[in-house]
């Protein structure tokens, strides 16, 4: 197997992996989108977004990457909004 492929096999498993996580976290924001239709709570929470952002931003190994978790993380709360949304038409 050539060098090329061996990334990409990599890459494979990775993807694998990311979508597994991704499956669960948007379970769990299921469960939270339920909690918040039970407590009258909006959905979006600006602080909590940029406290998310701030956090994981510090797990980082290489600030090269900081704009790049920046979208990443955005683009995935606004997919769990977008669930809890259509799972229970809060706020």
């Amino acid at each position: 197997m050539d060098k090329l492929e061996e990334y990409r096999k990599e890459i494979n498993n990775i993807d694998r992996e990311l979508v597994h996580l991704f499956e669960k976290r948007m379970q769990i924001a299921i469960e939270i989108g339920k909690y918040k239709q039970e407590n009258n709570l909006p959905i979006l929470n600006e602080a909590r977004e940029r406290e998310v952002i701030e956090k994981n931003i510090t797990y980082l190994k290489n600030e090269d990457y900081k704009e790049g978790l920046k979208d990443f993380l955005n683009n995935l709360m606004n997919i769990s909004k977008r669930v809890q949304k259509e799972n229970f038409r809060v706020g």
